[in-house]
């Protein structure tokens, strides 16, 4: 047996080793978790979600207000075109262009806003959440939790655990969460 051979067969024999030993700490049972699921359903992301609604909405009704704003003197030109002198109608034009740069503006501040209101209550239900997960894959003798967020084409549902780490999760201690995300 060349040297090369030697080395190859210890190597593969190494390798097979470790396999086992690793086979034996590990019982290789894997569930899957919707973790934006657990996010949105669980108490604290449902009340920290409707805190977001609510000043989503109330943003939309004050954008609404200003776009209503606009349309009047919009009409008003149109209407009034024929009886306004030219600085007058140049006046109301300018008036209208610098408040839909202004609402422009300010939508783009409050989406920029509200996409960091949402980062933010997902990272603090993340942060509360991943003691739950680590604890229930300890107690279930799980190896491994695949998040399934995103598209999946099957899940066996004897391996899906959303429901469960949700529950978990609204029971444990650090399930409770303040309001400002």
């Amino acid at each position: 047996m060349s040297t090369k051979n030697f080395i190859l067969s210890l190597l593969a024999g190494t390798s097979i080793l470790s396999a086992t030993a690793l086979g034996q700490t590990s019982n290789g049972k894997v569930a899957v978790l919707n973790y934006s699921a657990v996010i949105r359903q669980s108490n604290a992301g449902k009340k920290l979600f409707a805190e977001f609604e609510q000043k989503v909405n109330a943003k939309r009704t004050e954008f609404e207000q200003k776009t209503n704003e606009i349309s009047t003197l919009q009409r008003q030109l149109v209407e009034q075109a024929a009886s306004l002198n030219p600085d007058a109608q140049r006046a109301l034009t300018k008036n209208i262009d610098s408040k839909n740069t202004q609402l422009k503006r300010d939508q783009e501040d409050a989406q920029k806003e509200f996409n960091e209101m949402q980062q933010e209550i997902v990272r603090q239900i993340a942060s509360q959440l991943r003691p739950v997960v680590a604890k229930y894959a300890q107690d279930q003798k799980i190896s491994l939790i695949v998040n399934f967020s995103q598209e999946v084409f099957f899940v066996n549902p004897a391996i899906e655990i959303t429901q469960e780490i949700i529950e978990q999760f609204d029971n444990s201690a650090t399930g409770s969460t303040s309001a400002t995300p």
